[in-house]
Parts: C-alpha cells; sequence; structure tokens
C-alpha cells in the first residue's frame, strides 16, 4: 500500500497547498494519504496563530478544494508541545502501516534546505519523496539530496509568509485564499486584521495611513535585507498605537504604568508626544499580545533610539522616517539609502530629526548626541559581501 503524508505549519492554507496536494494524489494514487499540521516546523520560528485556528482553516482548505474525502488529517504533530522532526513523523507512520510504502509530499522551496533537515540520511532511506516545483526554486539534485518524483507543471508562489504580511500591511491579495479560508480568518480578525481594525478606530485616518505606510515600508525593506520581515511588519504596524492618546494623556500613562524612559521627567515637561513609542511597546504587550521582544524593542526605540539598538530597530526607525506619506524632502532620500544600507538610512533619519529639532527651537532629548555619534560610527563601517 501506498501511504502519502503532507506536513506544513499551514499558517495559512492556501490555494498552492492544495494544487501540490491534489498534484500528489493524481500522480502516487496512495491508498491512505495524511495532511499533518505541525505544532511548530523545526525550521521556522513559532506561529502566533493558535494551533485550533490553523486546525479549522486547513478542514476549510480541504474542503472547499474537495479534497476531505480523499485524505485524513493527522494530529499527532499538533498534539506534541514541540517542533516534530520529519524522521519521526516517518517512523511513527511506518510503525502505523508496516510494509506499506510512505510517500512524503513537499514543495522545492521546502527541499531546498534538506540538507538542514534531521537526519537526512534516514530520511532519504525511509521514505520516498514527491516534489512540486514553485517558482524561483528548482529541483536540486546530488547525492545529498533524496530521489524525488516530480510532480508535471509549476506550481503558485503563494506563500504563507507574505499572505499574513498582506494582511499586517493592508495589501493582502483575495486570490491565494479559498473563500472559506479567507471568511474564516475575517471572521477571526486573524494575521492583524483585529489590531488594523482597533488601530483605525483609535487613530486618526492620517496617523492610520501613516502606520500602514511604515509596515510596507519596514516589511519591504526586511525582505530585501533577508530580515524577518513579517517581524518588520508587525513593528510597523504597532509602533504609533500609543498615538491614540493626547500628549497629557501619555504623561499620566506612563507615570501610572511605571514605564522605564530616558529622562522621562524631562521629557514629560517639554516634549510629552515622545512618549508615545514607550505607550505602543506597552500596549504591544499587554493590549495586543506581543510575545516578541524584538518586535517589543523596535516599537520602543522607533523615537529616541539609543546606542546599540539592533537592526530591526534601526530599520523601523529609518521606515518611520522614510514613509511613502513623509511630506519633507529627506524622507526620499532615506529611502533611497535604506535599499542599500540599513545603517546609513538609519544615520540619515537620525540627523533629520536632530536638525528638524534643532532648526525648529524645541527642546532636543539629552541622548541625541550620543544616538547621532553611535550611528556615525555604524554607517562607517564596512560593509560585508552578500
Amino acid at each position: 500500500m501506498e501511504i502519502l503524508l503532507f506536513g506544513g505549519s499551514f499558517d495559512p492554507p492556501h490555494r498552492g497547498h492544495a494544487e501540490l496536494l491534489s498534484a500528489a494524489l493524481r500522480a502516487v494514487k496512495p491508498g491512505r494519504a495524511y495532511v499533518l499540521p505541525a505544532h511548530r516546523s523545526p525550521l521556522k520560528s513559532a506561529p502566533r496563530t493558535p494551533p485550533g485556528d490553523r486546525l479549522a482553516m486547513t478542514r476549510a482548505m480541504l474542503g472547499a478544494a474537495g479534497l476531505a474525502g480523499s485524505v485524513k488529517l493527522d494530529l499527532s504533530e499538533m498534539r506534541r508541545p514541540r517542533a516534530t522532526f520529519t524522521y519521526e513523523t516517518v517512523r511513527l507512520f511506518r510503525s502505523r502501516h508496516p510494509g506499506a510504502r510512505i510517500w512524503f509530499l513537499a514543495g522545492s522551496d521546502s527541499l531546498a534546505s534538506f540538507e538542514k533537515w534531521k537526519r537526512p540520511g534516514e530520511l532519504r532511506r525511509l521514505c520516498r519523496w514527491v516534489v512540486g516545483v514553485r517558482p524561483g526554486f528548482p529541483l536540486r539534485r546530488g547525492p545529498s539530496l533524496p530521489r524525488a518524483l516530480r510532480l508535471p507543471g509549476r506550481f503558485p508562489a503563494a506563500s504563507s509568509t507574505d499572505i499574513r504580511c498582506g494582511y499586517l500591511t493592508g495589501t493582502e491579495k483575495k486570490g491565494a485564499l479559498h473563500p472559506a479560508v479567507r471568511r474564516y480568518i475575517e471572521k477571526r480578525g486573524l494575521y492583524g486584521l483585529d489590531v488594523r481594525e482597533e488601530l483605525k478606530k483609535t487613530l486618526t485616518a492620517d496617523r492610520y495611513g501613516h502606520t500602514l505606510e511604515v509596515a510596507r515600508l519596514a516589511c519591504r525593506l526586511a525582505r530585501l535585507h533577508r530580515l524577518d520581515f513579517e517581524a518588520a511588519a508587525w513593528a510597523g504596524l504597532l509602533h504609533d498605537a500609543g498615538r491614540r492618546f493626547s500628549p497629557i494623556q501619555m504623561a499620566r500613562y506612563t507615570r501610572r504604568r511605571g514605564l522605564r524612559v530616558p529622562h522621562r521627567e524631562e521629557i514629560i515637561r517639554n516634549a510629552p508626544v515622545l512618549l508615545h513609542a514607550f505607550i505602543s511597546a506597552d500596549l504591544a504587550e499587554r493590549r495586543f499580545g506581543v510575545r516578541d521582544g524584538a518586535i517589543v524593542s523596535a516599537v520602543r526605540n522607533h523615537t529616541l533610539g539609543q546606542a546599540g539598538m539592533p537592526v530591526l530597530d534601526r530599520l523601523l526607525y529609518a521606515a518611520d522616517a522614510g514613509a511613502e506619506d513623509r511630506s519633507f524632502p529627506e524622507a526620499a532620500r532615506i529611502r533611497g539609502l535604506a535599499r542599500a544600507s540599513i545603517d546609513r538610512a538609519f544615520l540619515e533619519a537620525v540627523r533629520t530629526k536632530i536638525d528638524y529639532v534643532s532648526s525648529t527651537g524645541q527642546w532636543l532629548h539629552p541622548g541625541a548626541g550620543k544616538l547621532e555619534s553611535w550611528a556615525e560610527r555604524l554607517a562607517a563601517k564596512p560593509r560585508r559581501a552578500p
């Protein structure tokens, strides 16, 4: 008997998943086929979407694609409270179906990282492989890779990460998802839809528009520089959440919550609007449930900054200053610099802010000079070859 296995995070499941599975069913003609939603994939960060939602969407996708009667959902990986390695899953099904031939379905993008998988040699022996080629990921051959049955045709470039970022930045494309999956996402407010709805209600129209522009630019820059572009999109979406409050309310909130802000009382006296970054970071954790410290840090540092801040913080700082909706002439220069170097764009953004404050006679934060000096040293370092 032939057994077909298809695993993944399915966060969310899209048409590419359905087309790949349909083609494999036609090619292998298995006696049984199983779809295995993962609790967490070993080579990916933990999904932010609850397992129950991912399972419900996977069911909706299978039903909409007419596959519900041809495959069975297996929850053995999802019920294990850790990442499951593929060799563990294959061993499990070999024990369940002794004598059966096990086929493992994958896209060429997934198989491209096969050498990084746990026990690749064992995987080459334990099962056969069936692969669909996705644009940009040709099917590689070599002694370290498994021999694979290539499915005819090419499969959509749909990516779950791209879909999630589309929702976060307000650029979602509906065609990649079956309507049933899309309706579920909208009903549950997944992938930042609930956050976007709240921000739209609590921010001015201009501020909300700016929020989306920053999230879009941060996402594009992170993708360009091979950083976590989903985290960048989240940071951009949340960076101005604290702008829902007036300056007086910001001061009260900061004191009431005991937020740690450099020179807090001076800021309250001279420029309380600067507190919004620290309030936004607090809201990201308390109100919106963000557990990723990198996102919270970027939100906290996007206004005042500090020496030693990580690359995502610097990226958001530059994206905020260089967003498409910014009308000052330096914004376009910051965007242009950011495409080549985040650090040069960051330095330009720091200088632009300091020059503006100085030229208008406003209060300058005591840490501004130290931040500029550090940014100068950072931008002067030779860039690594890609």
